[in-house]
């Protein structure tokens, strides 16, 4: 699991959608099923 989204992105990851390895409701800030979406923390 990521730490925050510049984890995620320094993984070449991003964005992560629900049901990916990775992806975390925590990374979700707006609770759409997409984290780390367009800059977003």
């Amino acid at each position: 699991m990521y730490k925050d989204c510049a984890e995620v992105r320094a993984a070449g990851k991003a964005p992560l959608y629900r049901g990916d390895p990775g992806y975390s409701t925590a990374l979700d800030h707006n609770g759409d099923g997409v984290a780390c979406e367009n800059g977003s923390s």
